[in-house]
């Protein structure tokens, strides 16, 4: 089975996270929701956690992103 990515933002508890299919998917999905927010001054940061199904998903984040000083998306190890 093929790895997922479950993208979890903000305070979201981990079985909110949604699922994509691949890393840009839900790099992608987060930098459509935080420059949504940054027009209105707000900011949110998220993490991906990556696992081959639901169930066997960790606290731990693979992956935190945040939204960078020029509007793009900052991916960090974690």
């Amino acid at each position: 089975m093929s790895a997922r990515y479950f993208l979890r933002l903000g305070s979201d508890a981990l079985d909110q996270a949604c699922r994509y299919r691949t890393r840009a998917a839900a790099v992608a999905a987060y930098g459509y929701a935080a420059r949504s927010l940054a027009e209105y001054g707000q900011a949110i940061d998220a993490s991906v956690h990556i696992a081959p199904s639901r169930a066997e998903l960790v606290e731990y984040p693979d992956l935190v992103l945040s939204l960078g000083p020029r509007g793009g998306v900052r991916v960090e190890r974690a």
